[in-house]
């Protein structure tokens, strides 16, 4: 499908091609119902699927479907394709554009629909970890020699949170900061097996894809933790966790990916069994060596 000229938001779109006089469309009353929740909720179809919209309009999935066609989309997949692509457009001129819509947008501090949203991103989370891929992973990080993970933008936090926890756990997990400009700590290191797990979300930093590849050239199993508009990821590695972002906030929440590292970090405890209580005993002296704690 030819994209039409660009407009700041889809829901934009969605009221140009309803208002055209060229090409006049007339909607059942089940078809204006679903206009109407694209109204009050412009970044619904970027995160919900035809199913989740249709229950919260009150209507079939297929009248949804007849709804993008009628138009002007290909199908409802097409015009979520879209929807996705404007939502989260990075140029400055879209940006300034979303932060405006989203000032306007009523109720935009709805927390229903914010624990809702939150929930859903919890539950795909929860899901993935049934995949054979997910095993996969688990016994990766539990059996490497070492771990180290990256994050970029935003979610080095991430990142910093995933190898601290790790090393609660089992030795050698580090983060990759970049800081040398080189992340010669995994790239120079030719001992034993080796991981690298990158987290990060749109627009992705520039380096994530670069040092996935220059890790797997060097031997290491790559994992990438993103959201679920990544298009790179899948191109390096059969081993990626992509999730959902929360559109209700201004700066995209990452519950979906902080919740599925935390599923990671226990799933690794329980895949390494009874090395983790010895490891434990370890960091225990050492605290009450060092003395940082005070209970």
């Amino acid at each position: 499908m030819k994209e039409p000229t660009r407009d700041p938001s889809f829901i934009d779109e969605v009221k140009r091609r309803l208002d055209s006089t060229d090409y006049p469309i007339n909607l059942t009353k089940l078809e204006r119902r679903i206009a109407a929740y694209l109204s009050a909720n412009p970044n619904a179809l970027a995160v919900d699927n035809s199913a989740v919209i249709a229950k919260r309009a009150h209507v079939s999935p297929m009248t949804v479907t007849r709804f993008f066609k009628k138009i002007g989309f290909d199908s409802a997949a097409d015009a979520r394709d879209l929807a996705k692509r404007r939502f989260y457009d990075g140029s400055p001129e879209a940006v300034g554009a979303r932060f405006e819509s989203f000032r306007r947008t009523p109720g935009r501090q709805d927390q229903h629909t914010q624990f809702v949203h939150a929930m859903e991103s919890m539950r795909q989370a929860s899901e993935m970890r049934t995949q054979p891929m997910w095993q996969h992973i688990v016994k990766a990080v539990a059996r490497a020699d070492s771990v180290y993970a990256a994050g970029f933008q935003t979610m080095r936090y991430l990142a910093n949170g995933l190898v601290q926890r790790l090393n609660y756990i089992r030795p050698n997990a580090y983060e990759l900061d970049g800081v040398d400009g080189t992340y010669a700590q995994l790239l120079t290191n030719p001992i034993g097996s080796k991981v690298l797990i990158v987290i990060d979300t749109f627009r992705y930093g520039r380096n994530g894809p670069l040092l996935a590849r220059a890790a797997q050239a060097q031997g290491a199993e790559v994992v990438v933790f993103c959201d679920d508009l990544c298009d790179w990821a899948s191109d390096i590695t059969p081993y990626v966790v992509a999730l959902p972002m929360e559109p209700d906030l201004f700066l995209w929440p990452s519950t979906a990916l902080h919740f599925s590292l935390n599923l990671l970090v226990q799933d690794v405890i329980d895949e390494l069994g009874d090395t983790v209580t010895l490891h434990l005993k370890q960091l225990s002296k050492a605290q009450d060596t060092f003395g940082h704690y005070t209970k």
